[in-house]
């Protein structure tokens, strides 16, 4: 089962989200999975409907299923307590910690919704992808051959 290489999945979070979700196929990306979860923001302006705005309010979803919400939930427990990525998102979205924790959780499981679906609809495990070295660029020449040109240009004379 690929979702327990997510961080924060273990067994029975996985089965949980195996269960509920059923299969990918039923969402079309993962915008409609994080709604579904009750983890994308509703829009709760009064007024004119301007299609062109996201939804940017605090208040989540009422209406999907509650069981994901809670799974997605306790997975980024689990994701901030492992660090790294997981652990900034938090820290950023609760300044170290000292504002609404709850806040910063529901950011990183939001993270964890894209994470999943990704790994579910390609059939690939996590893999955590080092970010390159700062300051260094990709040099490696390409040959002739892969630039098209000529192994032997004609010189004229």
């Amino acid at each position: 089962m690929r979702l327990k290489t997510v961080p924060g999945f273990g067994l029975i979070l996985a089965h949980v989200l195996a269960a509920e979700i059923g299969k990918i196929e039923r969402f079309k990306n993962q915008k409609s999975l994080a709604s579904y979860s009750l983890l994308a923001p509703r829009a709760d302006d009064t007024g004119e409907d301007d299609p062109s705005h996201s939804p940017k309010g605090r208040h989540l979803g009422l209406r999907g299923n509650r069981t994901l919400k809670w799974a997605f939930i306790e997975a980024a427990h689990g994701a901030v307590r492992s660090g790294g990525k997981w652990r900034a998102i938090f820290d950023r979205a609760t300044d170290g910690g000292k504002k609404n924790r709850n806040r910063g959780y529901i950011k990183v499981a939001r993270e964890l919704v894209k994470v999943v679906y990704a790994v579910w609809a390609k059939g690939v495990d996590y893999q955590v992808i080092p970010p390159g070295r700062p300051g260094r660029k990709n040099n490696k020449k390409k040959s002739r051959s892969e630039t098209g040109q000529l192994l032997h240009p004609m010189v004229h004379a």
